[in-house]
């Protein structure tokens, strides 16, 4: 009791591997720890502009100091006329799991703010947060859906240790 009777091998990479684009970007490794392998991806490739677009101008505050998007309620419009569905994109990357994190990430963070301006904007008013929206529209979802398939179900760090890919020795 309290001593593991079994000691199963975790991988630990002495080389984070940072320009290896097919490893998952979340392993562990003797000079990042538990720590990304690299630094996070920042600029998407261009196909990915009218995602970027909508996600400066999302915050409330942005960084010039002006009101966004959520500030002034018009976070939904935007996304149903100014984003197109990426999903073709995404698959153009598949191969590329930090790239596949990031718009993972990117997503989330639009698909969090479009499901809950309603209750933002209800609240700034002094209102009860009330529901959020309760369809994801087709031009978040999909790509997000996508990219999940593609990055995530491979890199879960649930998964047992013998089934996440590892650099060849």
């Amino acid at each position: 009791m309290g001593s593991l009777a079994h000691s199963a091998e975790f991988p630990v990479l002495e080389d984070p591997l940072p320009e290896d684009t097919s490893l998952p970007a979340f392993m562990v490794s003797t000079t990042r720890g538990f720590l990304p392998r690299m630094d996070p991806v920042v600029n998407l490739p261009s196909e990915f502009d009218p995602l970027e677009f909508l996600l400066q101008r999302m915050p409330v505050k942005m960084l010039d100091g002006f009101p966004g998007l959520l500030a002034r309620g018009e976070l939904g419009d935007a996304v149903k006329t100014e984003l197109p569905d990426l999903t073709e994109c995404v698959d153009k990357y598949a191969d590329n799991l930090p790239l596949m994190n990031a718009l993972y990430r990117d997503y989330s963070f639009l698909a969090s703010a479009y499901l809950l301006e309603p209750c933002h904007l209800r609240f700034v008013k002094g209102e009860p947060y009330g529901l959020g929206r309760d369809v994801l529209p087709a031009n978040i979802a999909r790509p997000i859906a996508r990219c999940a398939k593609l990055y995530v179900c491979i890199s879960s760090p649930f998964l047992p240790h013998h089934l996440l890919p590892l650099p060849a020795t």
